[in-house]
């Protein structure tokens, strides 16, 4: 009959709210730290640092509190910690001297670790005491002090009257220097605040680390396109020349008809398609604004109804473009605005009601507004820093696991500080004070004509009064710009800081989340076919992978779950082995990622908490290095960390093997491929220019998608991480031959990642209008890889993790003759793995 039989639908994944919820904990968790570390420091460091040297101080001078001055207590407790530290030395010179066997002397060294700086500062105690007592050597220090010895002469003698006068002399420095600290430390704090509210919380987080390419934001994109055309004169001339054509262009009734008819036949044809297709499995909320994402994407914003998708795409507030929103950018200015009102009036007014006896109006005034503009002016300074580098934030976490780690750690931070105060300093912020002062002069002079009296009208200032409002003004700015400018690299580089155990991270969140919350479907575990809302199956890490890394795209997610032997007969017949059914899966999972990408990442990519823990989940299976393996086993494998990390996914994934169920751990090695493999082809189809008359036809794909850092990380670790795992479970004793049959997956979603950074190069080629038969100097090739090496730098270590990936595989048993030799791939494929082959035996 030519009636086919009904099909029966698989049901829709949802993605479970759990990797979001975990997210969100993990970076409240790192952004915990470098928020309250700085004022935490400034209120318990200085009284602990004034109150020890108070307590060495007491034990010369005999009194405390305040009849000692502090600049006694610094000087007597530096004389006994300099005396203090010249016995110590001088001790361990004493004790090399008398041991001529090193394993001796290190031994005793060891042991009077501890006993040699006490007896030598209780020496140096005694030594200053009977110096101060019977010579009077620091009697001009202690001229109170010795006037008042006469009254306490007997209450300091005894054990009791030592103690009562050591806690009292402590605790009343400590209180002391507590009330001197407590301001300061409460100003950092909300400065800290104010930074901690770029990367999350309800005031529309700017700070991103997205993992694919994003669209430029409209604003941007239609800026960009008519400066270039100003900026080259070819591109002016055919500017011109279009807009004379479509002038120019006839507009008769019957190629009206037939445009119309042919819009129409277009439209139906594209609505049977889609009548045809499967229902996305992920519904995006807010459809319009995708919609419109997705014509811009292909339309621009020049053509008909430009302005009007413009303006669709700019009220869009969940929108994730190349660079912030206009209204993300608009709410973190009014959320500034607040803060730094807040910080004038409880830090910086009452800092200079203390210090100056007479504060003028317009000091006032221009403080004030000067402590509103420089958190707004230092927030534009970063609008274009907004996307993390990951690679360069994370590679310093490593650094404090070696030996001298510490020391290049605080190095490499204080560069980052002092590049981005000096920035920060001699930007925007720099002309602060002068927009404040100008501003309150032209309103003191010229507001009285327009507001009569009132608590807006001002006297018009004085000469001396502009000059120190200046000067208060820029100490102020400054004082915000280098506390702003630290914070935010402290909190960069906490949130990027490698190294997360995801069992232990589950098991932390799995207590915050509902019951009905804690039954969701798990990919990992789900024997059948796609998991529904309704399954009971217990969520596990693998889960967690799955999910974060495939970005909630459930179309995507269950491609890479669905268990292989639950598909029917008819379906896997079509394969000549399970082999050629995990490349079909993979190819189909690929596809759907970079679709996905292309339609509706700017609309679900999620908040920075679910990108910093994709990143970190990643890295703690694909980080630690170069995975070529040069010289020992050990290196495939990065790490320690990472190789533990690994074993840990294999061995509970054979741990949990049952018949008739693939390995958890095979939709784990399955979501990394098509990652990997997704942005490669989805990159392929973003920047694949063509060309008309030796000139880009339509418009220009590098300016329509911009490339962040963090997506060529998560690329390198993504595909690195699978090669791991797949070529570990082949050198493990137990193996599961599922997860070998990945082996050839690798090998196709390296090659199609490689093919989109290349696209990626010929396209910011045809940008810039380079030739890239220039850079190569022999003739032999197109110049492209030349073109990489020296303009497109950062995509150098993709390329590498590919090759590397791609020799794992090709260097395990059985996979050189299996996947290489006996298998035809298609294109310029076969080439490249035969070319590293023959570099892996030279």
């Amino acid at each position: 009959s030519s009636t086919a039989a009904p099909q029966k639908s698989r049901p829709n994944y949802v993605c479970s709210e759990i990797p979001q919820k975990t997210a969100l904990h993990f970076l409240h968790r790192r952004l915990l730290l470098p928020t309250f570390v700085i004022p935490a420091a400034l209120l318990s460091v200085p009284p602990l640092l004034v109150s020890t040297l108070a307590f060495l101080a007491y034990h010369v001078t005999g009194t405390g509190g305040s009849s000692t001055s502090l600049a006694a207590i610094v000087t007597t407790s530096s004389i006994i910690i300099a005396s203090t530290l010249l016995l110590v030395r001088t001790g361990k010179l004493v004790i090399t001297s008398q041991f001529t066997d090193e394993k001796a002397r290190a031994t005793f060294m060891k042991k009077s670790s501890i006993s040699l700086p006490f007896w030598s500062m209780v020496l140096s105690i005694f030594a200053v005491r009977t110096l101060h007592s019977f010579f009077h050597v620091f009697r001009p220090l202690f001229v109170e002090t010795m006037a008042s010895s006469s009254t306490t002469e007997a209450a300091s003698r005894g054990w009791m009257s030592l103690i009562l006068g050591l806690m009292g002399t402590t605790s009343f420095w400590t209180i002391k220097t507590c009330c001197v600290t407590f301001l300061p430390s409460m100003a950092w704090a909300w400065i800290s605040i104010l930074v901690a509210i770029r990367y999350t919380g309800p005031f529309s987080p700017m700070l991103r680390c997205s993992s694919t390419p994003l669209k430029t934001n409209p604003f941007d994109a239609a800026l960009t396109k008519i400066g270039r055309n100003f900026t080259s004169k070819n591109r002016f001339l055919d500017m011109i020349a279009n807009g004379l054509d479509k002038l120019s262009a006839a507009t008769s009734p019957d190629q009206t008809k037939k445009g119309t008819a042919t819009t129409g036949t277009a439209a139906s044809a594209g609505q049977a398609q889609n009548s045809n297709q499967s229902k996305p499995l992920l519904q995006t909320k807010n459809n319009t604004a995708n919609d419109a994402a997705t014509k811009s994407s292909h339309d621009g914003f020049f053509g008909k109804d430009g302005m009007i998708e413009l303006l669709k795409l700019s009220s869009a507030t969940n929108a994730r473009y190349s660079r912030p929103g206009f209204i993300t950018i608009a709410i973190q200015v009014i959320a500034n605005i607040v803060g730094g009102h807040i910080f004038a009036h409880t830090f910086v007014l009452p800092l200079l009601g203390n210090v100056l006896i007479r504060l003028d109006e317009t000091v006032v005034v221009v403080t004030l507004v000067s402590c509103l503009l420089v958190p707004v002016l230092e927030l534009f300074s970063i609008i274009n820093e907004t996307e993390l580098h990951y690679g360069h934030y994370s590679s310093a976490g490593d650094l404090l696991a070696f030996g001298d780690g510490s020391l290049r750690f605080l190095v490499d931070l204080g560069c980052d500080v002092l590049q981005r105060v000096q920035r920060s300093l001699f930007g925007y912020a720099i002309v602060t004070p002068i927009i404040a002062t100008l501003t309150i002069s032209i309103w003191a002079h010229f507001g009285q004509y327009l507001l009569s009296g009132g608590s807006f009208a001002l006297a018009p200032p004085s000469y001396p009064a502009i000059m120190q409002a200046l000067l208060i003004s820029y100490v102020t700015v400054a004082f915000t710009v280098i506390a702003l400018a630290i914070q935010d690299v402290l909190t960069r580089w906490a949130v990027c800081a490698p190294g997360v155990d995801a069992d232990i991270l589950l098991y932390q969140t799995s207590t915050k989340v509902p019951v009905e919350g804690k039954k969701t479907p798990s990919p990992a575990t789900e024997s059948g076919a796609t998991s529904t809302p309704n399954s009971k199956k217990k969520f596990l890490t693998e889960d967690l992978f799955i999910q974060s890394i495939l970005m909630g795209d459930g179309n995507t997610v269950s491609q890479v779950i669905a268990n292989p032997d639950t598909e029917s007969q008819s379906s896997m017949a079509r394969f000549k082995s399970h082999q050629d059914d995990e490349i079909s899966r993979n190819d189909k999972a690929v596809a759907s990622f970079a679709k996905w990408i292309q339609s509706s990442s700017t609309m679900a990519s999620g908040r920075l908490s679910d990108d910093i823990l994709r990143m970190s989940l990643l890295e703690s299976l694909g980080g630690g290095g170069s995975c070529s393996p040069v010289t020992s086993q050990s290196r495939h494998f990065g790490k320690l960390r990472h190789s533990s990390a690994l074993r840990k996914r294999l061995e509970l994934s054979a741990a949990t093997a049952a018949p008739g169920r693939q390995p958890i751990a095979a939709p784990l090695i399955r979501a990394l491929c098509a990652f990997a493999g997704g942005v490669g082809e989805s990159m392929g189809e973003i920047y694949r220019q063509e060309m008309k008359d030796g000139k880009p036809a339509g418009k220009n794909a590098a300016e329509m998608w911009k490339l962040p850092p963090g997506s060529l990380a998560a690329a390198e670790l993504s595909i690195v991480a699978a090669a791991r795992l797949v070529v570990m479970n082949s050198a493990i004793d137990k193996r599961h031959e599922r997860i070998c049959l990945l082996l050839p997956s690798i090998l196709q979603s390296a090659y199609k990642l490689r093919c989109g950074l290349f696209a990626y190069a010929n396209a910011t080629a045809t940008t810039y209008e380079v030739k890239l038969t220039s850079f190569d100097k022999t003739g032999k090739t197109d110049g492209l890889m030349q073109f990489i090496e020296q303009k497109c730098s950062d995509l150098c270590p993709v390329l590498s993790a590919c090759n590397n990936a791609a020799r794992m595989v090709i260097q395990t048993d059985r996979a050189l003759e299996e996947v290489v030799l006996r298998r035809n791939w298609k294109g310029d494929m076969q080439r490249w793995l035969v070319e590293l082959n023959c570099e892996k035996e030279s």
